[in-house]
Parts: C-alpha cells; sequence; structure tokens
C-alpha cells in the first residue's frame, strides 16, 4: 500500500470514531447550531488528517508531533459534545458515548505516539 497511515489501527478506528460522531452532529447539532457543528466537524477531520501527514516523513519526531495535535482534536471534539450536551442538543448517553470511545481513542494514540523512537 503507497500511503502507510491507511494500514495503522489507529487510523482505522478513528475513522469509525468520525464517522459516528458525525453522524451524530448531522442528526442532534447541524440543524440547531451550524457554528458549533462546523467547529466539532473540523476537530473530527484533524484526528484522521494529521495521521496521515504525520505518517508523511519518515522521521518519529515529526509523526509523534502530529500524532500530539490528533490527540488534541480529540478532546476538543469531546469539548464540543459537552456543549451540545450543555444546550440540550443530545442525550447524555451520547454523550457518554462518545466520551467512552474518545478515551479509548486517546489511549491509543498515545501509545501509538509511545512506540516512536523519539530520542
Amino acid at each position: 500500500m503507497r500511503f502507510r497511515f491507511k494500514n495503522f489501527r489507529v487510523y482505522q478506528d478513528s475513522k469509525i470514531f468520525c464517522k459516528v460522531c458525525r453522524d451524530i452532529v448531522k442528526e442532534n447539532i447541524k440543524s440547531k447550531d451550524l457554528n458549533l457543528a462546523s467547529q466539532i466537524e473540523r476537530a473530527l477531520n484533524s484526528i484522521i488528517l494529521n495521521i496521515a501527514e504525520g505518517s508523511a516523513d519518515n522521521s518519529d519526531i515529526e509523526f509523534a508531533r502530529f500524532l500530539g495535535i490528533s490527540i488534541r482534536s480529540v478532546y476538543e471534539v469531546v469539548a464540543g459534545f459537552d456543549l451540545a450536551l450543555l444546550y440540550e442538543m443530545i442525550t447524555p448517553e451520547q454523550g457518554e458515548k462518545i466520551e467512552a470511545d474518545a478515551h479509548e481513542l486517546v489511549k491509543q494514540l498515545s501509545g501509538f505516539r509511545n512506540s516512536l523512537k523519539v530520542s
């Protein structure tokens, strides 16, 4: 495969997380708050795109930096959905599911980043 990031489990799992979250945005938030929906969608895209962009170089140091950006984007997604919960656009159950899935994704991204040779 020419694009190595497509082989990474964390990339595949991130795509699933992003699709699930994007569906929730589309169904529950977009019609009520376009700005919040757009911000969450940009953060979701950032998770995936930074994994891909970081994998382009053969530098583990640079890749680790991009994975760090992906992790911060997951945090931004969680905060965006926390606002949606506060504004009563999503249910507490949806919020809990997103947060649990996000926590697992952050653990996976962090583990992958820590496996890189950055010293």
